[in-house]
This record gives C-alpha cells, structure tokens and sequence, in this order.
C-alpha cells in the first residue's frame, strides 16, 4: 500500500508540473494606487487633522499595490506600516538623509556638477541675513512667538509676510540662494533653532525633512529585489522606490514609485540647483524633471525589459483634458506616455488630482491632472478599469470639511497574464 501511494502521489506531482508551463498560467486582476498624502508639514494646510483619517483610509483599501508619497516622515511611514500590516504585509521604504548619493548626478551634458563644500549660510553675511529672515518668521508666523522652539505656521503665511525680510538672499549671488534654499527648505518641519543650526552647519542642508524621501510600496503580495533609485533632486530627496511583486498566479510585476520634482514658479521659488540647463525660473525646474523622466525610462527598461511593469505615482506633469484640466508640463508627459502606457481605460473622464476647489489646495493655481499610473510589458487591453479616489471631503477642520490630501488619489484595475 505504501508503494502504490508513493507513485500515486509521483503521478500527481508529475501531472502538476506538466501543467505548470507559463502558457497554462490564468491571468489574474490586480488593483494598483497612487496617493500623495500629503504629510508636509507647513507645506500643506490641516496637517494635524489630516494625519489620522489618512493613515486609516490607506489601511483599509481594497488594493493589491499602493504608492503612496509625500510621507516624508519616518515617523509617519512607521504608522501608515502599522496601520496597514493587516491588509498590506509587504512594504518597500527607506531611510534617506542629507548625505544619500544620486545613483547618476551626471547632468544633461553628462558631467557631474560640483558638491557643496561649506554649509547653506556659512559667513557672517549670511548669517546675519538669515538671522533676519527668522526674526521676522518668528513675529508674524510662529506658534511660540519669541521662543525659538517655534515652527512655521503655514508656508503661506511667510510668503505673504517675509518676502521683504529675505530679498537680500533671495535676489543675492548664488551663495546667497544656497541660503535662501535652506531656509525655505527647512520651513515645513523645523523649529526655528533647528533651522538655524542645520543652515549654518550642515553641508547639504538644501534639501527638506533632512534629506528624507517620500514615497513608499504597501502591498499586498510578497516583494522582492526591492530598490532605492535616487535622482536628482533640488529643494527635495527625489527616489524612485522599486520592488517586484509576486502576484497570486505566479507572475512578477514590477512596481516604480515615484514623485518627481514639480515646476515651481512665483519669486520665491528659484530653481537653484545644477540641474536646469542655465535656467533659473520654472524651466530650470521642468529642466531638471526632465532628467529625472530619462533616468526613470532608463532603469524601467534595464530592471524590467518586457516583463509586465506598473509605473505610477506623482509625476508633476499631466496632459489638458478638454476645458477643465489644464497641461503641466506636457512635453515631459509625452515623453512618458511615449515610453510606458497610461494606464486609462476608455471609459474613464480625464480629471484634476490637483485642483484648486480643494480646500487644501487653498484655490490658487490651474486644475491639473499630474498623479498617473502608467503600465509597461502590457497591452491596453490589460487596463480594465481606471478611478478617482480620496475626492470627498471627510476630514473635519473648524467649521468646514476637507478631503484628506490636497491630491486626490488614482486607481487602475490591470489584468496580468
């Protein structure tokens, strides 16, 4: 009896691992999202209120893969991790500071820009001029007026404020825009102290959070070969976060996380870094954007070849969409498009993820459609299904009710063979 089970149970194996080929495999549907939640500080309005009812609604969607960004915090990725073991057991994070590397800081012409040697605000001027700059933060815009253990009320708030008190870095030589990008990087999360002491003794102080990055993958399926790809970022850490999914059929499907660098424009946002081609307003932004989009096409192409691929998160540039979405960028979009494809099924109305009605947007700027999710290694037929998310105002602040982020997120159902 022991023989006759022994090759009864060879038979099945055998009969299984014929059976195995990838031709016999069924395709499975896999939910993706992107979200920026922005989690920013002073950046963004109605953080406090935000925080809780954002972390919850992450945890609790019915996904496969989440990109989330604009979790800038360790601290906050520590949360959104545990909120979210229950549904989504597998994620893919890092920690980042001042000192990360780029993995390629070859510029448009392939040469390496030179590193900063001595620190934002090093020398008695600068000192004194950023001295200015806090002392007129700490009168019109602090929560602790007077102590230097306070922080910035709003970014809004110092534009509106202290322009004046910064026109001497802001409009200065290039040492005095390194300052000035210290200063108004440090804004969203540090107190005054602290902007002080990282300003005039940290090297690469000119990125926000302390050189954290802000994207992450929850998932529901194992992840492997899981990859921090650090672009080239000014006034922020800018990575891609990678890993490949195991799907339930077997299949890998390799995800990328992103949030590129957005085009700034207005006085008080130069483009300051060794990335904009010579430019110094918003084409130096969308210069450098540009180059992150090329290194992005570059490693998608070396990491995944053919093998089904999903590309998304907040890339800061967007196509019009008839006349209520406004292009951002559109060049860089085509540029993506014409790599990888937009995940977007046909019956699917072209929308704003960034639209000044949100009350978090605080209602300047055009509606712009710039959180996308792109496949690569699939066809069209792959997308079965693409929607908004987080649109609805949920989140109580004061008298009013505010969506949880000032994006609204993006879903897209995918069927992977």
């Amino acid at each position: 009896m022991r023989q006759t089970l022994r090759w009864g149970v060879l038979a099945a194996l055998a009969l299984g691992l014929g059976g195995c080929g990838d031709d016999d495999v069924d395709p499975v549907e896999v939910r993706v999202d992107t979200f920026n939640v922005a989690l920013a500080g002073a950046f963004v309005p109605n953080e406090a209120e935000r925080r809780g009812p954002v972390i919850d609604a992450v945890a609790a969607l019915e996904s496969d893969i989440v990109c989330l960004q604009e979790v800038w915090e360790q601290t906050d990725k520590d949360a959104f991790r545990a909120a979210a073991t229950g549904r989504f057991p597998h994620v893919a994070s890092f920690t980042t500071g001042f000192d990360t590397p780029v993995d390629d800081p070859r510029d448009q012409n392939g040469m390496v820009p030179p590193t900063p040697t001595t620190p934002p605000c090093a020398g008695a001027t600068l000192r004194a001029n950023l001295e200015a700059a806090l002392t007129c933060l700490d009168a019109n815009c602090s929560t602790m007026p007077g102590s230097d253990d306070g922080q910035t009320t709003s970014a809004a708030c110092a534009e509106a404020n202290c322009v004046g008190a910064v026109a001497a870095l802001l409009l200065g030589d290039a040492e005095s825009l390194r300052c000035y990008s210290c200063l108004t990087t440090s804004l969203p999360t540090e107190t005054f102290g602290d902007m002080r002491e990282i300003c005039t003794t940290e090297v690469n102080a000119e990125v926000a959070f302390r050189g954290q990055s802000s994207t992450m993958i929850l998932s529901r399926h194992p992840l492997s070969d899981v990859e921090n790809f650090v672009l080239p970022g000014t006034w922020n850490r800018r990575v891609v976060t990678i890993a490949t999914a195991t799907l339930p059929n077997g299949q890998a499907l390799d995800v990328y996380c992103n949030h590129l660098t957005p085009i700034f424009e207005g006085l008080a946002f130069p483009y300051t870094g060794p990335y904009g081609e010579g430019e110094t307003g918003p084409a130096g932004w969308q210069a450098e954007q540009r180059l992150q989009v090329e290194q992005l096409i570059t490693r998608v192409a070396a990491r995944s070849g053919t093998r089904p691929a999903v590309i998304l998160g907040d890339f800061n540039t967007g196509p019009a969409a008839g006349a209520s979405v406004v292009a951002e960028a559109p060049d860089t979009y085509a540029r993506l498009a014409a790599a990888f494809l937009p995940a977007v099924a046909s019956d699917f109305t072209p929308t704003c993820t960034f639209c000044p009605s949100n009350p978090n947007v605080g209602g300047s700027g055009p509606p712009v459609w710039i959180d996308h999710i792109f496949v690569s290694g699939l066809g069209a037929d792959a997308v079965l299904s693409t929607a908004l998310t987080f649109d609805e105002p949920v989140v109580t602040v004061g008298d009013q009710r505010v969506p949880l982020s000032d994006h609204y997120g993006l879903a897209a159902t995918l069927r992977v063979p």
